[in-house]
C-alpha cells in the first residue's frame, strides 16, 4: 500500500525556493534541504527526484509567483506605459523595503546558465515571455501616443527586461538604484 504524503507541498516548495533563492544551487546541500523541508533525504527523493530535479520544481515554483505579481500589477495599471512604470516602481518599492536577494532567476543565470542546457532553455523561455508582455505592452502605448512610434518595440522591451535583470542583481550590493530606475524609465 502507497504511503501517504503527510506534508504541505506548497510549503516545502516555499522553504526549498528560499533556499536555493539564498545560497544558490551550487551552494546548498543535501543536508540543507534536509533541514529546511524536515524531511528525511529519502522522502525528499521519492517526492521531488534529486536535488537538480527539485532546484528545476523551485524555479518553476518562483517563476509561478513572479508571473502572478507581474500579471497584478499590470493588471492594476490604467494604461500601457503605466503598467510599465508600476512594475519598475515596484521594483525599487521592495529595494527599498529592505529586500536585497535580487532575482532568483537572474542569479540562476549567471550561476548555471553556463553548464546547465536545461536551466539555460528555461531561462530562454522565462525571457522571451517577459520580453514579449512588454513589446505588447510597449505597443499599445505606442498606439495611445505614451511611446515614441520610433522606437523599435521588440528592442525596447528587451531593453527593460535587461535592465530589470540588471536592477535586480545590482540590488544585491546597491540599496540605492532610484536614479537608475528613472533613467531606465525615461527611455520609455
Amino acid at each position: 500500500m502507497p504511503k501517504n504524503v503527510l506534508f504541505d507541498r506548497n510549503e516545502v516548495l516555499e522553504n526549498v525556493t528560499d533556499l536555493f533563492w539564498r545560497k544558490g544551487y551550487n551552494g546548498t546541500s543535501m543536508q540543507d534541504l534536509v533541514d529546511v523541508t524536515g524531511l528525511n533525504r529519502s522522502s525528499i527523493y521519492n517526492t521531488f527526484g534529486d536535488k537538480f530535479q527539485l532546484f528545476e520544481e523551485s524555479l518553476k515554483h518562483y517563476q509561478s509567483s513572479q508571473n502572478d505579481w507581474l500579471r497584478a500589477t499590470f493588471s492594476k495599471a490604467k494604461s500601457p506605459r503605466e503598467a510599465i512604470v508600476s512594475l519598475f516602481r515596484g521594483i525599487s518599492d521592495d529595494i527599498k523595503s529592505g529586500n536585497h536577494r535580487g532575482c532568483m532567476l537572474a542569479s540562476c543565470t549567471s550561476e548555471l546558465s553556463a553548464e546547465q542546457p536545461i536551466i539555460k532553455d528555461f531561462l530562454v523561455e522565462n525571457k522571451d515571455r517577459v520580453v514579449a508582455s512588454f513589446a505588447a505592452l510597449i505597443e499599445g502605448a505606442q498606439q495611445l501616443g505614451e511611446i515614441d512610434t520610433r522606437k523599435d518595440p521588440q528592442t525596447l522591451a528587451l531593453y527593460l527586461f535587461s535592465s530589470l535583470q540588471g536592477l535586480r542583481l545590482t540590488s544585491m550590493i546597491e540599496p540605492d538604484l532610484e536614479g537608475v530606475i528613472k533613467e531606465v524609465l525615461s527611455s520609455l
